[in-house]
């Protein structure tokens, strides 16, 4: 890598993880297509008019929802630490600055994205992650453990503290604005013009951050996004991926883990899901969260287990060739939902 912080030549560059950053982002484009033909707020129970199309959504939900951006942020985490090492390496006195330049130049991107774009935009809590690293990286791993675990239990503990936190009249209030957003939407985005729907996707972001439930489904997103860039920051600093090689009959067993991980987390949901309990009371959110992890973690693991055989490794290929520019292509999905179902495109 350059002392100027430019991603690294083919030759510096971890075949692997740019596979798994192909993989995630074609999983969040899975994810995002809904929010591209649809408006964001349109209840999920509205897009089934079919059994088969409850089908595709409950598996989208099992197999899709959550997984990828975590995916992404570990594959985030990492970077940060392998890009800081390059940078340390070949300028030790400008390795902060530079990475601080990158972090500057993501967040405006972001900005950019999200206010005139795209509503659903990860890039800006990325930067603002980054940076948040950047001040944390002297801590002890222990700590970095700690706050890795305290984002496990924060979807549960938000979830137990909703009453408190959100009134009565806030939900019902944000309840009939949900709808008059969903109208809006489909206004601006699917009959407007390009001005139109900028108009309305700067709209959401100044809701998402000044009302009392943009807050709180912002903050719960962003601990989410934290979990799994803490988790790849940990992996990273440990030296994990520069060990990958090494780590044969490692990464079998912590692939069998999670699976029976998955398996007895489906399990409890289903007790739960038949039972008087809740499924989103706090003891399904925080089984939600780590099945969540631990199915991430089968699809990382398995395709790193993929990697380790060459025929393998060559049919994968191209999803590297689309992991080496994760930015571009993240905004190239953007641009294709956004042309092929906006109103102001096909």
């Amino acid at each position: 890598m350059s002392s100027r912080g430019s991603p690294g030549p083919v030759r510096e560059r971890i075949e692997a993880l740019d596979v798994l950053r192909g993989f995630a982002l074609l999983g969040i484009f899975v994810m995002n297509m809904q929010g591209f033909a649809h408006s964001l707020f349109t209840p999920l129970e509205a897009l089934a008019s079919s059994p088969f199309d409850r089908v595709v959504l409950e598996l989208r939900e099992l197999l899709f929802a959550g997984k990828f951006n975590l995916l992404f942020g570990a594959l985030f985490g990492i970077g940060f630490t392998l890009q800081l090492q390059r940078l340390e390496a070949a300028d030790p006195s400008r390795a902060t600055s530079i990475y601080v330049r990158r972090l500057v130049a993501l967040l405006g991107i972001g900005l950019v994205h999200v206010l005139v774009l795209w509503s659903g935009d990860v890039l800006v809590i990325y930067a603002l992650i980054g940076f948040a690293l950047l001040a944390l990286r002297r801590l002890p791993e222990r700590a970095v453990l700690g706050l890795l675990v305290l984002c496990l239990v924060f979807p549960a503990a938000w979830q137990l503290g909703r009453p408190w936190l959100l009134t009565f009249e806030a939900e019902t209030f944000a309840a009939f604005g949900y709808q008059a957003f969903e109208a809006a939407d489909n206004a601006a985005f699917g009959h407007g013009t390009f001005i139109d729907a900028a108009r309305q996707t700067m709209r959401i972001f100044v809701w998402s951050y000044t009302s009392a439930l943009g807050l709180y489904s912002y903050i719960a997103f962003y601990v989410q996004m934290a979990t799994g860039i803490l988790l790849g920051y940990l992996i990273g600093r440990r030296g994990w991926v520069e060990r990958l090689t090494e780590l044969g009959l490692p990464l079998a067993r912590l692939h069998r883990r999670c699976i029976a991980v998955v398996l007895v987390c489906g399990l409890v949901w289903t007790l739960l899901a038949f039972s008087a309990a809740e499924i989103s009371s706090p003891a399904a959110v925080l089984t939600r969260t780590i099945g969540r992890i631990a199915l991430t973690g089968i699809y990382a693991l398995g395709l790193l287990r993929l990697l380790r055989n060459v025929r393998w490794a060559r049919l994968l290929h191209p999803l590297a060739l689309a992991g080496r520019m994760p930015l571009s292509n993240y905004l190239l999905q953007t641009a294709l939902g956004t042309c092929v179902f906006y109103g102001w495109g096909f």
